[in-house]
């Protein structure tokens, strides 16, 4: 069986390590190696979720920020998606779920759920981009960390509207992305995510 990351909180590193899982210090995550089985890991892998937006390709941006902890200016990344992305509308009934085509660039926020494919991209681009667990949402999602001292640099702060990739010199009823570098991938893109923000 090849490795398989874990979500493992901190708390619970202790039992991960009894148990047999691995801390990939290089990645900052816990996996179980290849050729274990993964039986005893159950309650930290990561539940598969349907992407909810896709689009035929997408960019990765990058900013800078401070840190709260260490108080230096780290680089930032995120995911934006071109027009013509697609997200998906949950209807009561999953029957009528249906597709909607958005017409601006979108900022994704709260990525929980990327392929592999994906997740190699971020790994390869932006690797202090990277899942992580979050005590403000209780969830595990794909979070920018300082680059000098490996803090948490969540998406509240660093991709809401006031955040890092918003112009605030721009007008209140102007909101304007603004990141200091662009990747763009031609392969596409799918996910699961929270949120994400659209500017014309």
């Amino acid at each position: 069986m090849p490795r398989v990351e874990l979500r493992v909180p901190f708390s619970e590193k202790e039992e991960a390590r009894r148990r047999g899982a691995r801390w990939d210090a290089e990645q900052k995550t816990w996996y179980v190696p290849e050729g274990v089985e993964r039986t005893g890991f159950e309650q930290w892998l990561p539940a598969p979720q349907s992407p909810n937006i896709r689009a035929p390709g997408w960019s990765l941006i990058g900013s800078q920020r401070e840190c709260r902890r260490c108080v230096r200016v780290s680089r930032v990344f995120a995911i934006l998606l071109p027009s013509g992305h697609e997200a998906l509308q949950v209807e009561d009934d999953p029957a009528d779920d249906y597709w909607e085509r958005g017409e601006d660039v979108a900022l994704l926020s709260y990525v929980n759920d990327v392929p592999d494919s994906i997740a190699a991209q971020l790994h390869l681009h932006a690797p202090r981009y990277r899942i992580d667990f979050s005590q403000t949402t209780h969830s595990f999602y794909w979070m920018n960390h300082c680059e000098h001292c490996a803090a948490k640099l969540g998406d509240f702060e660093t991709l809401q509207e006031s955040g890092t990739f918003y112009d605030l010199n721009a007008g209140p009823n102007d909101h304007k992305f603004t990141f200091t570098s662009l990747h763009p991938v031609t392969t596409p893109f799918s996910a699961h995510c929270s949120g994400y923000a659209t500017i014309e």
